[in-house]
């Protein structure tokens, strides 16, 4: 069972854009790795220095000094209080910022005794009563400082918020490289398959227009590659065909001139049962002939294909049949299907199991039915079907169920088989079971035209 999506344009697409959005993932990861690590203990850190080196400066000054120091150290970033804020129903929690903030200090003042430091961080969010505040994002950090004389500092600092990425509208933005990741290798993928498509329409023209044009040999080297190997294998198709045409049509030649000079001996001799015996025997040899010409005609590329109406040609078919006193219906169809053939071909084809379902089952019954990109041709008749065992075998050339060698009884033994080899020549298929209601059926598929 074949698992959708069933096209290489379609596969391609589906893996080459999960490889794209895999590595943006992985390379949002990372990037959330540094930046709880590197990017945002960095700014703790250069928050820690600057607090370290003012109050190294004021530590080193009398008192009266100090408030002028500290005062002169605020910036827009780093302000200066006089004393503890209250917490304002605030928390304060512990998170990378207090902890790395703190070994900081721990280190700068191990040799200064008597200078202790408290650190409070709170999630600006949280806090109600500070104005200005109302949609800004990150930690209010308070860092207070107690001096050895008693005196005691203030700094106040927000730092950005460490949470993760993922709480930004993450989605979107992964929405956004998909549909651009699918754009691209949709881009891509049609400069890549676009030629092999073209590959599989021109071997498809080649099986119902042997004298078709080469394939334009372009696109990367593999399809070049194969495009030559094309090309090559429909020159000698098309030498194949030819030559097997111009073989036949001169042994034709050749039987009916031996047949003509024959029968004109046949006619000088006198009436009997020699002259009588002698006249069926060319007349049977007329036939198989005939019969071998309408079967090699059916790859014959003098008519060249066109688009035509084939519910037209049926019932065309049918209705001449049917004038000449065959017993012949054809079931109107509810639609007008497009093939593309030869209608000399396709109609001598259509024929050939027409005449072997009156032939056979006493009448003929032709209709008309659409399957998708494909249009299906039935034709049924009323007689006792045929073995199972045998469906295959009538399809052989000068196979016969009838085994008299009488060709008034069993014909030569080439009508389904030109029908076959018709049908092919369209790039269909030709195909008979028996119907559950009795009877044979000619079940003919061809693509239709689009």
């Amino acid at each position: 069972m074949r698992l959708p999506p069933t096209t290489l344009k379609a596969r391609a697409m589906i893996v080459l854009s999960s490889v794209f959005l895999l590595s943006h993932v992985v390379g949002l990861m990372v990037y959330e790795y540094n930046r709880d690590h590197t990017i945002v203990l960095t700014e703790a850190t250069d928050l820690a220095d600057r607090i370290i080196g003012i109050v190294q400066l004021a530590n080193a000054f009398p008192h009266r000094d100090r408030e002028r120091i500290l005062a002169a150290s605020e910036t827009q970033f780093l302000a200066m209080f006089p004393d503890t804020l209250p917490p304002g129903g605030a928390a304060c929690r512990e998170n990378d910022y207090a902890r790395h903030m703190l070994q900081r200090f721990g280190r700068a003042f191990a040799d200064q005794s008597g200078l202790e430091v408290e650190i409070c961080v709170r999630d600006v969010r949280a806090i109600d009563d500070s104005p200005g505040r109302v949609g800004q994002m990150g930690f209010d950090v308070l860092t207070t400082i107690h001096f050895p004389d008693g005196e005691r500092a203030v700094f106040h600092a927000v730092l950005p918020d460490d949470s993760s990425i993922l709480d930004d509208p993450v989605l979107l933005h992964f929405a956004f490289v998909l549909l651009l990741s699918l754009a691209l290798a949709g881009f891509l993928i049609l400069k890549v398959v676009a030629p092999l498509g073209r590959l599989g329409r021109a071997a498809e023209n080649i099986g119902i227009d042997i004298d078709s044009p080469p394939l334009a040999v372009e696109g990367p080297d593999e399809v070049r590659a194969a495009a030559v190997a094309l090309n090559d294998m429909h020159t000698r198709l098309q030498r194949l065909i030819h030559n097997q045409r111009d073989i036949m049509a001169a042994v034709s030649h050749d039987l009916r001139s031996s047949l003509t000079r024959l029968q004109l001996r046949v006619d000088m001799l006198d009436d009997g049962d020699d002259r009588d015996g002698l006249t069926r025997v060319t007349a049977d040899m007329r036939r198989m002939v005939q019969g071998v010409l309408d079967f090699v005609r059916g790859v014959d590329t003098d008519e060249r294909p066109r688009r035509l109406e084939l519910a037209t040609l049926l019932e065309s078919l049918c209705a001449d049949l049917a004038e000449e006193g065959y017993e012949v219906r054809f079931l109107e169809p509810a639609f007008q299907p497009l093939v593309v053939g030869r209608p000399t071909a396709l109609r001598r084809g259509f024929q050939n199991l027409i005449l072997n379902a009156v032939k056979y089952g006493g009448s003929a019954e032709v209709a008309l039915a659409g399957e998708g990109a494909q249009v299906v041709v039935s034709v049924r008749d009323r007689g006792p079907g045929i073995d199972e065992e045998l469906l295959a075998e009538v399809m052989r050339p000068f196979y016969r169920v009838e085994r008299s060698r009488s060709l008034d009884t069993g014909g030569v033994g080439l009508g389904l088989a030109i029908a076959q080899n018709v049908v092919q020549g369209h790039g269909g298929t030709l195909a008979l079971h028996n119907h559950p209601g009795g009877g044979l059926v000619a079940s003919v598929t061809l693509p239709r035209s689009q």
